[in-house]
């Protein structure tokens, strides 16, 4: 390892010297605004700027190259001469990099990477690996294809480096700072159609070297675009690819009978009532059959099992540990024809592939133009309390203008968004159509004079409230919270829910937080969301979708944890490769596993508390079952992913003595062993 950091550091030397000889450094002043009297806080492209009538131009470049540039010259330059293949050791990752974790606010997978030797912030962002040899190639091709196109594209981040270990590919890309599109519309008094078109056509031709290469995003949201620094002028980028999107959906037709359910993605976003509502019909989940009022209540716990046990078959494609026995024949046949229809496209040219890239490629004008219907009334176009409505909304695709809402909004706008809006994927504009369209074309001249009427900021600010307090209580619950109190919490939920729909107001859910103990969570909801953005109306929180996506944010903080420790242990007992990393250990070398106390009381507490339960118990019969199943297939070595997702299973079926859950896993057999309490 010494070698390596010392090679590293001398690389890095040798950039920053290169680039203090031939770059000169770029003066901050500020110049004077270009626009003449626009008062808009968007930047629109040269071609924009004569279409929309916003004076001269003639100081654009002026705006667009600011201090900035420098910095980001600076870490491509590095980036550049470090490159000598297309992804590094994710263990160079904390050498290179200063990692500062995200606020709970944030999405959990993203962070701010601060380069130790230029000090220049990058945006870090991390995603699962797939775990199939072939979706990993496809990935690693992605990657490339990313790397290329942001070099060339103003509207996409930059994607400067990639690191990857066996579990997490890590992407290094340019830092936009300037903010989201929530947050730019609420800090102005008014706003105007005419800058909703101008910020959709930014949107737009971020797509462009998507599709142009058959590529596609599939989970476009408003959060998907950063302005790239505070100036009133600065462009909206493309800030993420729906990497993780992809690397399911590659596992899950490259693993047909053993991998994750093509349809039903389990990844937070799709738990995300304020993300899910932009996704398109045919990426979208299915809709859940409605539970019958006079169903008998569930029995304690029961909510949590449940739910782990619809979201633990897609947490893995291992088909050795998936746990799944029978598919259903119509999934079957989906996975099949995905399948089928990308070895086709591996055999065919572009050309006559093309209709296969389309299906996937207007799923993005979908969500930009639900993201338009954002930007033109202040709330989704398929927007409901629960979850399971939104998708039922989305199925049905019934757009509807409101009035009064829609009363001073063009009929060219109105004709854009139901262009986008189209049920059937093959009657939606493509982005160059979208492109096209006279409202992106003349960017709304034809819009009555004015501000959106007062109900927009209302309708806005209303709904990015609901998105952060389902983002900032889903990250800090599934740190905080053991799995006896998440049953405390469901029971809590339904208790105020009298009615049984499944949602209740934020005030509800504080309630819930400070009867539960935990007076600080609540009163951060306060004063962070409820005062900070208060208004008449009240958000509504799915509390069932809310435990999916507490438990899926538990699940990955488990894996990342356990992977780490299981790295030191490996490298401690000499069980690592050359390269310092160890994905897999021989069955006879369990035991240094189970001897370190940190993984042990790791794995302890994902056990709910029970009287006379102890760790050597535990750990004895967590050992036996590895054993049993490893043998049972004849396997002398057990990857990691294996070993995670065996170990989960099991700990599922440790239960406190006074609960009592009814459900088809506790008398499942993992490994051919039967875990008896």
């Amino acid at each position: 390892m010494g070698a390596g950091v010392c090679c590293v550091q001398k690389r890095l030397d040798f950039s920053v010297d290169w680039i203090s000889e031939n770059l000169a450094p770029i003066h901050s002043e500020h110049q004077e605004d270009g626009y003449g009297s626009s008062t808009s806080s968007f930047a629109p492209r040269a071609a924009d700027v004569k279409a929309a009538g916003f004076g001269s131009h003639s100081s654009l470049s002026g705006h667009i190259r600011r201090e900035d540039d420098f910095a980001e010259e600076i870490a491509f330059q590095i980036a550049t001469d470090r490159r000598q293949q297309l992804i590094e050791a994710a263990s160079l990752l904390p050498v290179l990099y200063e990692i500062r974790p995200p606020s709970p606010e944030e999405p959990a997978h993203t962070a701010v990477a601060v380069h130790r030797k230029t000090e220049v912030p990058r945006q870090l962002s991390s995603f699962r690996r797939p775990a199939g040899a072939a979706a990993q190639e496809r990935m690693h091709s992605f990657i490339l294809s990313l790397q290329r196109l942001s070099a060339t594209c103003d509207a996409l981040a930059r994607v400067f480096e990639v690191f990857e270990d066996y579990m997490t590919l890590h992407v290094v890309s340019e830092h936009c700072s300037g903010g989201s599109i929530y947050e730019r519309i609420l800090e102005r008094q008014y706003f105007t159609e005419q800058e909703s078109a101008v910020l959709v056509k930014h949107m737009l031709e971020a797509m462009v070297p998507f599709h142009d290469n058959h590529l596609f995003h599939g989970s476009l949201t408003p959060d998907s675009f950063r302005f790239l620094n505070n100036s009133p002028h600065a462009p909206l980028k493309l800030i993420d690819y729906g990497i993780e999107l992809k690397a399911h959906r590659w596992d899950a037709v490259e693993h047909v009978t053993g991998g994750p359910d093509l349809q039903n993605p389990c990844l937070p976003h799709f738990f995300e009532t304020c993300k899910l509502v932009f996704c398109a019909p045919e990426l979208a989940p299915p809709q859940q059959p409605r539970r019958k009022k006079d169903q008998p209540a569930a029995q304690p716990g029961a909510d949590i099992s449940a739910a782990l046990d619809s979201l633990g078959a897609n947490l893995y494609a291992d088909p050795e540990v998936s746990g799944r026995d029978l598919l259903d024949e119509d999934l079957l046949a989906h996975v099949l024809n995905e399948h089928s229809d990308w070895v086709e496209e591996q055999r065919m040219n572009h050309d006559i592939s093309a209709d296969y890239s389309k299906r996937l490629e207007v799923a993005d004008i979908w969500s930009i133009g639900a993201i338009a219907f954002l930007l033109l009334c202040g709330y989704p176009p398929f927007f409901a309390p629960s979850r399971n409505a939104i998708l039922g909304r989305i199925q049905r695709s019934e757009v509807a203008f409101d009035p009064p809402f829609w009363s001073k909004i063009s009929e060219e706008a109105k004709s854009f968004v139901s262009g986008c809006l189209q049920q059937s994927c093959w009657d939606r504009f493509s982005v160059q159509e979208a492109l096209n369209h006279p409202w992106i074309q003349r960017l709304a001249d034809s819009s009555p004079s004015g501000s959106m009427f007062a109900s927009f900021m209302l309708n806005l600010r209303r709904f990015y409230r609901t998105s952060l307090i389902e983002m900032y209580v889903a990250n800090i619950i599934a740190t905080k919270f053991r799995r006896e109190e998440l049953q405390d919490f469901v029971r809590r939920c339904k208790e105020i829910d009298m009615c049984s729909t499944g949602f209740f107001t934020a005030s509800d859910l504080k309630h819930v937080m400070v009867a539960l103990g935990h007076p600080q969570i609540g009163e951060a909801i306060s004063v962070r969301f409820l005062q900070t953005f208060r208004h008449p109306g009240e958000s509504y929180i799915d509390y069932m979708a809310l435990l999916d996506s507490i438990l899926l944010r538990q699940h990955r903080i488990f894996e990342d944890e356990l992977w780490r420790h299981f790295q030191r242990v490996c490298q401690s007992n000499g069980r690592c490769g050359d390269d310092g990393a160890s994905s897999s250990l021989s069955i006879n070398d369990l035991g240094i596993v189970f001897s370190d106390p940190v993984i042990v009381g790791l794995l302890m507490q994902e056990i709910p508390e029970s009287p006379g339960l102890e760790e050597a118990s535990v750990c004895h019969r967590l050992q036996a079952t590895l054993h049993a199943h490893c043998q049972a297939r004849d396997l002398s070595r057990l990857d990691f992913r294996g070993l995670a997702s065996l170990l989960l299973q099991q700990l599922r079926l440790f239960v406190p003595r006074d609960i009592s859950i009814t459900s088809d896993s506790d008398s499942r057999q993992a490994g051919g062993v039967p875990i008896t309490m």
